[in-house]
């Protein structure tokens, strides 16, 4: 057994996963090879879009905040490789808005792969919601969902489903409730006496 197996962690610090180094290494690696390439093709032949796939592994494995910080370091390594390949501009800013340009794109970039995984995670959610096994109460005929809660199956429908339930009545349940009150109808005009009251019951 290691020494680090009997250190003490420290409090509220939760040791990173040796997944998640492995990927922020792997992240890294690949952003410096892109911006090496970068430097050594020239500023004539535009490599932009390789610097997008650090980005957007970043944002698929480690989050939006890494994906965020992997947009700021991809913009400052392209300003690096530009200067280094012997760009040169009339004006010294034109150097930074040229870099807060694709720092924008890298950002957007982010934001469109976060907006598909949480489409992707909503559709799954849908699937696995009315897929499989639900637990279902033979008494009051509610639903049970992932999270443990028991609903209703119009409230499970609209928060699991993401329907539009709409308040209706069914073919068989009007016709029941249609037919007692044709019957209950009947029997009062049956019942009735000629002067459009119910008859009085004789008292004992």
């Amino acid at each position: 057994m290691s020494l680090h197996a009997h250190l003490p962690e420290a409090p509220g610090v939760p040791a990173p996963e040796p997944r998640t180094l492995s990927r922020w290494g792997a992240v890294l690696a690949l952003l410096a090879i892109v911006a090496v390439l970068d430097a050594v093709t020239g500023y004539e032949v535009s490599v932009f879009l390789l610097y997008t796939i650090p980005v957007a592994l970043s944002t698929h494995y480690l989050g939006v905040r890494a994906g965020v910080i992997v947009s700021a370091l991809a913009a400052v390594a392209w300003a690096c490789a530009d200067q280094w390949s012997g760009h040169t501009y009339s004006q010294d800013w034109i150097l930074a808005i040229n870099a807060f340009n694709r720092l924008c794109c890298f950002l957007l970039a982010v934001m469109a792969i976060r907006f598909v995984q949480e489409r992707r995670a909503a559709v799954a959610l849908r699937l696995r919601a009315f897929t499989g096994e639900v637990p279902h109460c033979m008494q009051c005929d509610k639903l049970c969902g992932e999270d443990g809660h028991w609903r209703t199956p119009a409230v499970y429908l609209s928060e699991l489903g993401g329907a539009e339930v709409l308040p209706k009545v069914c073919p068989d349940c009007a016709r029941r409730v249609y037919a007692r009150a044709a019957y209950r109808e009947q029997v009062d005009a049956a019942t009735a006496t000629p002067d459009g009251q119910a008859p009085q019951q004789a008292h004992a």
